[in-house]
């Protein structure tokens, strides 16, 4: 990922890499250590990448977005910024997405308010039986 990111031209000074202008890099927030160990290999510095696994955990593909939201939010992007935003999957599958993000036009948290109302009432177990028809009808 790093060594295609060298060989391409950023598209806004033909006279750098696009990998000398990423200026935040939000990875996958599966395994923080495992990625400051990667990019340390690769002459990265722990300073260059944005973490929020500590608070949201592996939260699988949302993880990115996730991130570039807490990145906002946390006062770490507050201009346009570049992004790089590599992902990656058991066995060996990944990806990674060069990214633009200004922090004007990220979006505000949204909190659903999806679970119905707890009753007072303590529901009684039922039979395999009463599921189904509760699930599927008479």
């Amino acid at each position: 990922m790093l060594g295609e990111l060298g060989e391409q031209r950023d598209p806004d000074d033909a006279g750098r890499t696009l990998l000398e202008s990423i200026e935040l890099i939000i990875p996958h927030q599966a395994n923080k250590t495992m990625i400051l160990n990667l990019a340390g290999q690769a002459g990265l510095s722990a300073d260059q990448l944005y973490f929020n696994v500590e608070r949201m955990g592996n939260v699988s593909a949302a993880s990115i977005p996730i991130a570039v939201y807490d990145a906002v939010r946390d006062g770490v992007i507050t201009r346009p910024v570049r992004v790089f935003a590599p992902g990656f999957g058991a066995g060996a599958v990944g990806g990674y997405a060069v990214l633009r993000i200004d922090p004007a036009i990220v979006a505000d948290e949204v909190v659903l308010d999806v679970l119905p109302a707890q009753s007072a009432a303590v529901p009684r177990a039922g039979s395999t039986s009463d599921d189904i028809r509760a699930a599927f009808g008479d």
